[in-house]
């Protein structure tokens, strides 16, 4: 059962997931599709575990509250903004990619929060960007937290519902 204070409804993932998907394909000319946890983990086993990732967190607060949390590979991300951008992805900087992964949790968690509740009001906070390694993220992703995968250019890029309590550990 959901509380009010917490980001937990019964397809609150789910719609995050359509979220992701419609800013692939709007904003990111990506073809993308979410998909079941065997088939995340067989991508993940293809990966190497020290693989750089991005993991960008966007707090909200309004009537209920926590973060959407995005998780990609740094080289699905640079891909990713070069193709908003409209540059080759090797022409961007660490920092510009980084930047990137927070713009990206920040559009899938407005998207999802607008088109969920929109009569009520939300305060995004800035996105949050850290880098781990391809084995970490996985292991974070099974933990205490809702977690779905997207397959995007054959690649796994999680998402997350995180509840407040966990936003303040972070």
């Amino acid at each position: 059962m959901s509380s009010l204070r917490s980001p937990q409804h019964p397809d609150g993932l789910a719609e995050l997931g359509e979220a992701a998907v419609r800013v692939a394909e709007d904003s990111l000319f990506a073809y993308a599709e979410p998909c079941d946890a065997a088939r995340v983990s067989g991508l993940f086993q293809n990966r190497p575990p020290a693989e750089p990732w991005l993991a960008a967190s966007v707090a909200f607060t309004g009537p209920f509250e926590g973060a959407v949390r995005v998780a990609l590979p740094r080289a699905l991300c640079a891909d990713l903004a070069g193709a908003f951008c409209g540059v080759r992805p090797q022409s961007l900087e660490l920092g510009q990619v980084a930047d990137f992964a927070g713009e990206l949790a920040n559009m899938v968690c407005g998207l999802w929060l607008t088109h969920t509740h929109r009569t009520q009001k939300f305060a995004l906070a800035a996105p949050v960007v850290t880098e781990a390694a391809a084995a970490d993220v996985t292991a974070g992703a099974t933990a205490a937290v809702d977690a779905l995968g997207i397959v995007l250019h054959n690649t796994p890029l999680l998402l997350a519902l995180v509840a407040p309590s966990a936003v303040a550990q972070s």
